[in-house]
């Protein structure tokens, strides 16, 4: 009789107040793999989330500690380790560790830093890498016979086949309790837009790829049940048109959903007929203008036309509507003096909830291999230990720094809006 394969899937987690002890992407792997019919004949799966709030404390011993008193390494056939910024500069090591400990298994190396060019030579102790959607290659990398060297798995997943995946949450993959606090969900996955600091559009085969409309009616009417309070959703462009966001919004109102809906949208596509939907629902929005500087959002490909921007704030304004504005800064060409021009033209507009983030240089996008075009260096500058781009061809690490303390202000003030 031939032996079941045993997988354990480690994945290195922000915990964020409220939310289950499952995140979203390991519960999508751990439904998918749990449903497929060889699975309790051939293959199991176990997981195991390591908390990264304080990052200094994790490391590849602590990780191996935790993994041998879960589990006896000689019965695991395949570890699964998630490959992200932060976690990157654990996995070789970990590797090393484990297979020093005795671990004569596979490795499956999946995420955002698992790209086809490099993945080998970045992870040289990878068995087999995926890169794109991972719920229907990993399956077949566990039950694959033949990895008998370094594998990539770069298969496209059809429309057909993504809206068949299981929902984690409809197949209790992650459990909710009730009033849970918060979720994250997306009713789509994947973005048409080519902004060159950005993951989402790197996807396989199609660029978007929507669910069911049957299984999203399913799960808001799970987060219905349960009194979910607020539900992150994390598609990157909620309000495409031609898409179905209207109908989902309109759903929500039929079933009378009450949880904060937070929506990250673009302002070209907002509207009056979305806008009268999310009055009567509980809506926050979350656009990425990321810089109103010409030349900036040149170089990075997002495209803002502030005129129409500006038209649609008014709108936001009239429609009393909650929003938030995130920039980014340590863009190539920007300066300090440029960083407090993007916020000037919000402030001018009247935006009060502004927030900015650091720039990341994300593996497999354009703006990480033209780095050197732009003299982009990176360093970690907070405990998250990511690498963050500290200066370029027109700002230094000192002018970083002033940018670094005018985005900090921007928390500032909003936390005093807050209190």
């Amino acid at each position: 009789m031939k032996s079941i394969k045993k997988a354990l899937l480690v994945t290195f987690d922000f915990t964020q107040r409220g939310k289950s002890g499952t995140g979203l992407a390991a519960g999508c792997l751990l439904s998918a793999c749990r449903a497929h019919k060889a699975y309790g004949e051939q293959f199991e799966i176990s997981h195991l989330p390591v908390k990264m709030d304080q990052p200094d404390q994790v490391s590849a011993g602590s990780i191996g500690r935790v993994i041998q008193q879960k589990d006896e390494l000689s019965s695991i056939t395949h570890i699964a380790l998630a490959c992200y910024a932060w976690s990157d500069r654990l996995i070789e090591p970990l590797i090393r560790l484990l297979r020093g400990q005795g671990f004569q298994g596979k490795f499956i190396l999946g995420g955002y830093e698992i790209q086809a060019e490099n993945c080998k030579i970045k992870y040289p102790g990878g068995d087999a890498y995926i890169v794109g959607n991972g719920e229907l290659s990993l399956i077949k990398a566990i039950l694959s016979d033949y990895i008998l060297d370094k594998v990539i798995y770069k298969e496209a997943i059809s429309s057909s086949q993504f809206q068949k995946l299981p929902s984690p949450y409809l197949s209790s993959t992650i459990s909710l309790k009730h009033s849970q606090p918060m979720v994250h969900w997306e009713s789509k996955r994947g973005c048409n837009f080519k902004c060159n600091f950005c993951k989402h559009r790197d996807l396989t085969g199609e660029p978007v790829k929507a669910f069911g409309f049957d299984k999203i009616r399913e799960e808001l009417d799970l987060f219905k049940a349960k009194d979910v309070q607020k539900i992150n959703v994390l598609d990157p462009v909620f309000n495409k048109p031609k898409d179905n966001h209207l109908e989902i919004l309109e759903y929500c109102l039929a079933i009378g959903l009450e949880a904060e809906l937070n929506l990250q949208v673009r302002f070209e596509f907002i509207t009056i007929e979305f806008l009268e939907l999310c009055k009567r629902l509980n809506v926050f929005l979350e656009f990425g203008l990321q810089t109103a500087i010409p030349v900036e959002y040149k170089v990075i490909d997002r495209p803002n036309n502030l005129r129409v921007i500006s038209s649609k704030i008014k709108l936001l304004h009239r429609f009393k509507q909650p929003y938030q504005v995130s920039l980014i800064y340590g863009l190539p060409l920007q300066t300090a003096c440029s960083f407090k021009e993007s916020i000037a033209f919000l402030r001018k507009q009247d935006v009060q909830d502004i927030v900015a983030f650091p720039l990341m240089l994300l593996e497999g996008t354009r703006l990480k291999n033209e780095a050197n075009k732009w003299e982009l260096t990176e360093k970690v500058i907070d405990e998250s230990l990511i690498p963050h781009v500290v200066s370029s061809s027109t700002f230094s690490e000192n002018e970083y720094a002033k940018m670094q303390t005018i985005a900090n202000q921007l928390k500032d003030v909003q936390a005093d809006v807050a209190a």
